[in-house]
């Protein structure tokens, strides 16, 4: 027992360095791709470093629901190739130490993982993406009401000019004038006596509520003037729309927290509505955190090698597997969202396959199944697979 937690210990030190170190490489390289588009909300939109840094925070579980099984697949990788290549694999069998108590504390953490990634998938990622909308949504509120300023011709939102004489509040804007030139070829001009702005939540929109007004229209391709009046119109103002991507009807699915979909599922089923989607999202999450195991798995036999090719081999194979995995289970998903095949197939048959090429590898490296069932068991599935090589004729 003090020799098995020894070497526990050991191999839990050799995971722990390349884990963090990858989950922090691949987390900063999702930072950079979202500063990238959030860039305009900083430097040109007016909003400040402590609003963006909350977005930023918003996307953080998401994050972690992809970097936690990434980061195990490369740190038991790394961490069995470099215990190879110092022939430190070789002494531990020398010693009669199983591949069965290497892998077994690698199996342990990823257990661990599985459950830290369970509970971000399932309920810390959706109301974390369910916060960002409401962060973006008071930001884009925020600079509605900047390019809203009194007496000042404004052109804060892209193809428009806005003037308003006089602004009480959201709901009390005198004497409106607005030049709207996003389609291009038909620019035209609306004045309004007062109006009201209209912020929705659900849909991130923003809308200028106008009464008592006119619509001067002319073309640039005709030599064509045209004047409407109403007694009431309304304006969708495109805040942003680099970030108007985020935005959707209603409370998405990837916004609700798994018991939610749950209970959505249950609704539309009752309603007789199709449910593919929200099958499709709880299996996905599903898939994420059991991807732990897998990786964990098939980390450790993936990374004994018999030339001392270290490290950098580890990373090489841990890349190559990780586009397998991702591209195996993305075909399955396209087939689930065609209809082909159901959501609970499309996630399961692709991570059950690859759980059987785990545990096979397993029991081809060492002498004991991961399991620790044996190895009697080893030696029974070897004496199997014999059997059938040789078409199920006893020698």
């Amino acid at each position: 027992m003090f020799r098995a937690k020894i070497l526990d210990r050991y191999i839990m030190r050799e995971l722990l360095a390349p884990f963090f170190l990858s989950i922090a490489v691949l987390t900063l390289a999702l930072f950079l791709q979202k500063m990238f588009r959030l860039t305009e909300l900083v430097l040109s939109k007016g909003s400040s470093l402590a609003e963006t840094g909350k977005l930023l925070l918003y996307i953080m579980p998401g994050f972690l629901a992809m970097t936690i099984p990434i980061s195990l697949l490369v740190a038991a990788l790394t961490a069995f190739a470099r215990l190879s290549s110092d022939s430190e694999v070789t002494a531990m069998k020398a010693s009669r130490v199983s591949l069965y108590a290497m892998v077994r504390p690698v199996m342990k953490f990823s257990i661990v993982l599985f459950f830290v990634t369970a509970v971000i998938a399932h309920f810390l990622a959706p109301r974390a993406t369910f916060a960002f909308k409401a962060q973006l949504f008071n930001m884009l509120k925020a600079r509605a009401m900047v390019g809203l300023e009194q007496g000042v011709f404004s052109s804060t939102f892209d193809g428009m000019v806005i003037y308003v004489d006089k602004m009480n509040s959201l709901d009390d804007i005198q004497g409106i004038f607005i030049s709207d030139e996003r389609s291009g070829s038909e620019p035209y001009t609306m004045v309004a006596k007062q109006g009201r702005l209209i912020t929705n939540m659900e849909n991130l929109n923003v809308t200028l509520v106008m009464e008592h007004g006119s619509i001067h229209l002319q073309p640039r391709a005709e030599d064509i003037y045209s004047l409407m009046f109403f007694d009431s119109g309304r304006l969708n103002i495109d805040i942003n729309r680099a970030t108007m991507r985020y935005s959707g009807s209603g409370r998405n699915i990837d916004e609700m927290d798994s018991r939610e979909l749950l209970g959505a599922l249950r609704q539309a089923r009752t309603a007789g509505e199709p449910t593919k989607n929200i099958e499709i999202e709880f299996q996905k999450r599903m898939s994420i955190s059991y991807a732990c195991l897998v990786f964990g798995l098939i980390g450790a036999p993936l990374g004994i090698r018999k030339s001392r090719t270290g490290r950098s081999a580890g990373i090489a194979v841990s890349i190559l597997v990780i586009l397998v995995y991702y591209l195996i289970l993305g075909t399955a998903s396209r087939l689930a969202q065609s209809g082909a095949v159901s959501p609970a197939a499309a996630t399961w048959v692709p991570n059950g396959l690859i759980t059987v090429a785990a545990v096979a590898m397993v029991v081809k490296k060492g002498d004991e199944i991961y399991f620790g069932i044996g190895p009697r068991i080893s030696a029974l599935v070897r004496r199997l697979a014999s059997f059938f090589r040789r078409g199920g004729h006893t020698p």
